[in-house]
């Protein structure tokens, strides 16, 4: 069954071995199981962790990928650090579909959560980090914090060269993909 403690021990861990601090994380995938026990539990750990550093209220988006596409089983933490990955490359919350009022037992008020409840811009004072819950029921906890990639400066069109490498299974697919390439 969804442990508190359980989730919570998980998300301290992932928080310190990221060594950041929870205020700047404006986002978080959660495992979202649209149960009476496992939402409030889910709020709970991750509340339980986000106060051993802050007591701010209602200053982190959360949602779960699971309101646009369902419950995906052993796929459902990968679907979610993507569906993540692809709002921090658009800069975008997504909203959470059919949200209508929160589980009575979740008090977000006290909590660091808010329900994205619309599709928002992603703003943040420094780079834009959100945590990605996947739980399951045995013990099976995973949280892990992602970054937005770095803003790279352009190559130097001085330069006459530039690398660009090609990796293929095999030595007839490498010279396939570099034909096409030589193509376009």
């Amino acid at each position: 069954a969804p442990s508190v403690n359980g989730q919570a021990e998980v998300i301290v861990e992932a928080l310190s071995a990221a060594d950041v601090n929870p205020e700047s994380i404006t986002y978080v995938e959660a495992h979202g199981t649209a149960t009476a026990l496992g939402d409030p539990a889910e709020i709970a750990g991750l509340t339980k962790a986000w106060r051993k550093w802050t007591d701010k209220r209602q200053y982190c988006a959360i949602g779960s990928v699971k309101t646009n596409i369902g419950h995906l089983d052993a796929a459902a933490g990968v679907a979610g650090l993507i569906k993540t990955v692809l709002s921090l490359e658009h800069r975008q919350i997504p909203k959470s579909l059919h949200y209508e009022a929160p589980n009575p037992q979740i008090d977000f008020g006290a909590s660091p959560f808010r329900v994205a409840t619309e599709l928002s811009e992603w703003k943040s004072e420094g780079p834009r980090r959100a945590g990605v819950s996947a739980f399951g029921i045995g013990g099976t906890n995973a949280h892990a914090i992602v970054e937005e990639a770095p803003i790279l400066p352009p190559t130097d069109p001085a330069r006459p060269f530039q690398l660009l490498v090609l990796s293929a299974k095999s030595t007839a697919a490498l010279d396939q993909a570099t034909r096409r390439l030589a193509a376009s």
